[in-house]
């Protein structure tokens, strides 16, 4: 009696987890069949329809069934991973990407998505790619805030080195940046910056830099001197302007501009508010 009654106890213990283990089996084996019996439907479909002529309409409505047979297949978005992000506002970005938590991975435009993202001022470019089961990788390339362009339509904008205007809001929070302004003057402003930055010594004590006649760059120190620069070669104005300053001081003498558009001399304008016969070296500044 007791054996029987242990016996029935271990069949008791057993049998659900048995049936348990089974049901999950022949349950898997069953999503298979679905998804199978699935893709076969959607292809036979596709096939009349194509067979009648209905092109555009089968392939949209078998591309539609194939993304909702990924997502039952548990193929969704859980993660969307960013990379590149320093300036684009967060919401400007999630609506360009355009999904959710949840949204069937293979369903995403990846195309699309992109069109949107480069869509965004401060996006030079973007790639998109999937990872799967769930991810979602969106790799950005920014633009950098180069310049203010004090003139800009609507006020003063920050700018990036071709001019392209990024942002009308606070231009304070991106640091000490350049301010130019004229007629033209935001898609050259970059390469004026990379000739600065030649001069780091020069280039910290300009403040503002107005473009003339779209050709040449009046330059104005932080102690209000005009440097004016050449439309020939700037660069080497600028080097010229350096070496005046580092041997003469032209710069603290208190002129009103140091024009530089000559190449065999450098004529210093207005009275110096000290020392007038500073710069009265023969051969060198005139």
């Amino acid at each position: 009696m007791a054996r029987g009654t242990r016996r029935a106890e271990m069949k008791a213990r057993l049998t659900p987890r048995r049936l348990s283990w089974l049901g999950w089996f022949w349950g898997r084996v069953w999503f298979a069949t679905k998804i199978a019996i699935a893709i076969v439907a959607v292809a036979g479909l596709l096939a009349w329809a194509l067979a009648k002529g209905y092109v555009v309409a089968a392939g949209q409505w078998a591309e539609s069934r194939i993304v909702a047979a990924s997502a039952d297949m548990g193929l969704r978005i859980d993660k969307v991973t960013v990379d590149g992000m320093r300036y684009v506002d967060p919401a400007t970005l999630r609506r360009a990407i355009g999904v959710e938590t949840g949204d069937a991975l293979l369903g995403v435009d990846i195309a699309e998505a992109r069109v949107r993202l480069v869509a965004i001022p401060w996006v030079r470019d973007a790639h998109l790619r999937r990872v799967w089961p769930d991810t979602l990788i969106v790799a950005l390339d920014e633009r950098v805030p180069a310049a203010i362009q004090g003139d800009a339509p609507g006020g003063p904008a920050v700018i990036d080195g071709t001019g392209v205007v990024l942002t009308h809001d606070d231009p304070a929070r991106f640091g000490k940046l350049l301010m130019v302004a004229g007629a033209g003057a935001g898609p050259l402003a970059g390469a004026l910056i990379s000739l600065l930055n030649g001069q780091p010594e020069l280039a910290v004590r300009v403040t503002r830099a107005a473009l003339v006649s779209g050709r040449r760059w009046d330059l104005t120190l932080d102690n209000g001197t005009v440097l004016r620069l050449p439309d020939d070669d700037p660069g080497l104005a600028l080097a010229r302007a350096a070496q005046a300053q580092t041997e003469d001081h032209v710069f603290d003498q208190g002129y009103s501009g140091i024009d530089l558009r000559q190449k065999d001399r450098i004529i210093l304008e207005g009275a110096p508010a000290k020392t007038p016969d500073a710069l009265s070296k023969d051969g060198n500044h005139g």
